[in-house]
């Protein structure tokens, strides 16, 4: 592989990441936005004890299905405004 090949690969790997950290972002904002305070406060904690970890996006999405759903929705979104910037 190449020097250019690799600096290519390297980008399109921070780019997904930082579509990923948008679309949760949104989600996030979205969940929120429907939750009580102590929900709220419960689903800060359940992050904080858990954001390190490997299968931490797994986990909460597994332990919260309703951000699941919205998150798979904001994904699917950012990648429909996307195909529409750059076509194949």
């Amino acid at each position: 592989m190449d020097q250019n090949t690799n600096d290519y690969a390297l980008e399109e790997e921070q780019y997904a990441e930082e579509v990923g950290s948008v679309a949760f972002e949104s989600a996030l904002i979205k969940f929120l936005s429907t939750q009580t305070e102590e929900a709220i406060l419960a689903f800060n904690s359940y992050i904080e004890a858990r954001v390190e970890t490997e299968t931490f996006l797994k986990d909460l999405c597994k332990t919260y299905p309703e951000f699941e759903k919205l998150l798979r929705e904001e994904m699917s979104l950012l990648q429909k405004e996307l195909a529409e910037i750059v076509p194949d």
